[in-house]
């Protein structure tokens, strides 16, 4: 009988693979490309565009406090950073010291920043492949303060990788066939 621990490890797997094969090959002018007008994305600290950021290098991903709804549309760029982001977040307050933030040094182009993505993913297979039945209920801190079980954790990353990865795919597509949607306009 399979563990729900060893579902969980091949459904985080899978999504991690899954980003990999859809951030195959992305370049740098579909990272940061902006489809619409006031698009969130990542970007140099010194370019002001009205909006708070975090980062505590030279790149910084766009954000508000205040959560607006809807939230801005957001770039693949914004998208694979704050895949990674949350990634290492998550990792570091269930598994490891606790210490991190939003404040991270930030990668500031396409392929940095998706060997950044796929480097997240690794702490938290190693969590995983040292976490059975038993620790799915353990309770573990969130960067946020909340105490969640082990398997929320994972549960929530997974859905997080699906949801943005599914959201990236298709701005490729349509980045692909840009020239022709304008065309058809």
């Amino acid at each position: 009988m399979t563990s729900g621990a060893e579902i969980l490890r091949a459904a985080y797997a899978a999504s991690c693979d899954s980003l990999q094969r859809i951030l195959a090959g992305v370049t740098d002018d579909e990272f940061f490309w902006e489809p619409v007008g006031g698009c969130w994305t990542v970007h140099r600290r010194s370019e002001s565009r009205g909006v708070s950021a975090d980062g505590s290098g030279e790149w910084v991903i766009d954000y508000d406090p205040s959560q607006p709804d809807p939230a801005p549309f957001t770039t693949i760029a914004w998208r694979t950073l704050h895949l990674a982001g949350v990634n290492y977040l998550y990792w570091d307050y269930a598994f490891g010291s606790a210490s991190l933030s939003f404040d991270l040094e930030l990668p500031g182009d396409a392929t940095e920043a998706t060997d950044w993505l796929f480097a997240s993913h690794q702490p938290l297979l190693d969590a995983l492949a040292n976490t059975d039945d038993t620790d799915l209920d353990r309770l573990v801190p969130t960067n946020w303060g909340d105490r969640w079980p082990v398997h929320r954790i994972f549960t929530t990353l997974i859905n997080e990788q699906i949801h943005h990865g599914a959201e990236i795919s298709l701005l490729r597509d349509l980045y692909r066939c840009r020239a022709s949607l304008a065309l058809q306009r």
